[in-house]
């Protein structure tokens, strides 16, 4: 299984690291010249996203074929252990 950074940063282009857990890349949701996707993994594995240019989080992840879900990380079922 994937980590929720991994799916997503596999989908983006022109993705640079800026620093720990952080990146930049090209906001998929409009025409991006420069780099405007801000992308951060927050200490529990969930992926935060800010588009510079004012593009709507739905709108990024609509554009990547993504859902809100995919941007949280997987908790391990405790169905069926006793």
């Amino acid at each position: 299984m994937s980590a929720p950074i991994d799916l997503l940063l596999e989908r983006l282009e022109h993705v640079k690291r800026c620093g720990e857990g952080k990146y930049l890349a090209a906001c998929p949701a409009h025409k991006d010249r420069t780099p405007s996707l801000g992308i951060r993994e927050a200490g529990d594995g969930t992926v935060l996203l800010r588009c510079w240019a004012g593009c709507e989080t739905s709108a990024v992840l609509g554009a990547l074929g993504l859902e809100w879900r995919d941007l949280f990380p997987r908790r391990r079922s405790s169905r069926g252990r006793r």
